[in-house]
């Protein structure tokens, strides 16, 4: 059976709520939601949401060809209570197509943020939250500002690098400049890994819930014996603590550049009932934003990891997989409302073990091109071509092809409040 968090979610939620002062617990401005109504043309393989290798959340028809779909890619509520003056908390709700469940938990956790008394600031976060990697994502509810589909990297941080934990940051400045420091305590997060090793990088806007699942698609004869045909993103299976750390040099308001460094601390062998299993899991990450001008914006970042699974054989550990990525991302400002971004991705993983009998070789790039138009306050139009090509040989599995090419169109309204 799956660990139940909510308990420790509420406690956390709730365990500075004794002091009042200045609270604001359900107003107009605690409150914010958004529907993204979304038509989409895919083509290609079957999408991994329908059990198939496909690296977008959309694929084509039987034979691959186009197919069209129009639907509520997204209905979500963000509530944003403030206790008092050093204690507030955010707490995410999503309905997304695709998923498992109809509504589920995104994020839930407290803030305490005291009022800065010098150059040195702290601040803490407790509770189920995504640790501070994503570049793209800076909008309510953990959505996109321009695009619709993050890049490889933080589309696989929505799917597999949430925590239930606790974080603290401190930060000084140097004049103009900044420097922080941020660590993280966790667990919750023992099956990060199986995705990226079954499946493979995906370029998707989906996120992962409290309690919802990812299908893996078809797995390979040894696979299948030991690994469930789906994934829970936020499971803690051996009972250790895993840690991460982040630094952020911020030289000017233009230009910031940062490294983060997770480890999951898995035991590798401790599985479910249902064959679940205790992923080990480390990656280092880096990135950096440069504002060139008052129009344009350039991010970029990089990863290089590891995660393995199971018992030693003498062809190695059940499954030992080394993974890269990286991104570059340019926007620009056109006219009064508009938004051009361009993103080239590249990833690549590597099989270290029982290739003859389980290959999870991958490497692969996409290309994104997307146009945001702010309609108004509350509402803005977005279109997105994503193209993406890729070899993986564990498409056998599923009768395809290993080289595959798929195009994403999409356009996306957004209302929110």
């Amino acid at each position: 059976m799956r660990p139940q968090v909510l308990p420790l979610l509420a406690l956390l939620a709730l365990a500075p709520a004794c002091a009042r002062a200045q609270a604001d617990i359900l107003s107009p401005e605690t409150l914010h939601g958004l529907v993204d109504l979304r038509l989409s043309a895919a083509d290609g393989e079957a999408a991994f949401v329908d059990g198939g290798y496909g690296k977008a959340r959309y694929g084509g028809t039987a034979t691959g060809g186009y197919r069209a779909r129009l639907q509520v890619a997204e209905a979500a509520l963000e509530w944003k209570p403030r206790l008092n003056w050093a204690w507030s908390a955010v707490v995410d709700v999503a309905a997304q197509s695709g998923q498992e469940h109809p509504v589920d938990l995104v994020q839930a956790y407290a803030v305490f943020k005291p009022v800065p008394r010098s150059d040195t600031r702290f601040q803490a976060r407790f509770g189920l939250f995504y640790p501070p990697i994503s570049l793209e994502h800076d909008a309510p509810v953990w959505g996109l500002t321009d695009t619709i589909t993050p890049s490889a990297i933080n589309s696989w941080v929505g799917e597999e690098v949430k925590v239930v934990g606790a974080e603290g940051q401190v930060s000084h400045d140097f004049g103009e400049q900044q420097v922080s420091l941020t660590a993280g305590v966790f667990g919750f997060d023992d099956t990060s890994g199986t995705l990226l090793t079954y499946r493979g990088w995906a370029l998707h806007d989906l996120k992962s819930t409290l309690n919802g699942a990812f299908p893996l698609p078809p797995l390979s004869a040894f696979a299948a014996g030991l690994q469930d045909s789906e994934t829970y993103s936020q499971l803690e299976i051996d009972h250790r603590a895993g840690y991460y750390i982040r630094a952020e040099w911020r030289p000017t308001d233009a230009f910031a550049v940062h490294a983060f460094h997770y480890d999951n601390r898995g035991d590798k062998v401790g599985v479910t009932p249902d064959l679940q299993w205790a992923w080990a899991t480390q990656f280092t990450e880096v990135g950096a934003s440069l504002d060139v001008d008052a129009r344009t914006r350039v991010l970029a970042q990089a990863v290089t990891g590891h995660t393995q699974m199971g018992f030693p054989t003498a062809q190695g550990l059940f499954a030992d997989v080394t993974f890269h990525a990286a991104y570059a991302l340019v926007t620009r400002q056109v006219g009064g409302r508009g938004a051009l971004t361009g993103r080239i991705d590249g990833f690549d993983a590597v099989d270290h073990s029982l290739v003859t009998l389980d290959n999870n070789d991958e490497h692969g790039w996409a290309l994104t091109g997307a146009y945001r138009l702010a309609l108004s306050r509350h509402a803005d139009l977005r279109f997105e071509a994503l193209k993406v090509w890729s070899n993986r040989p564990s498409r056998a599995n599923a009768g395809d092809m290993a080289r595959q090419a798929q195009t994403v169109l999409q356009s996306s309204l957004r209302l929110s409040f």
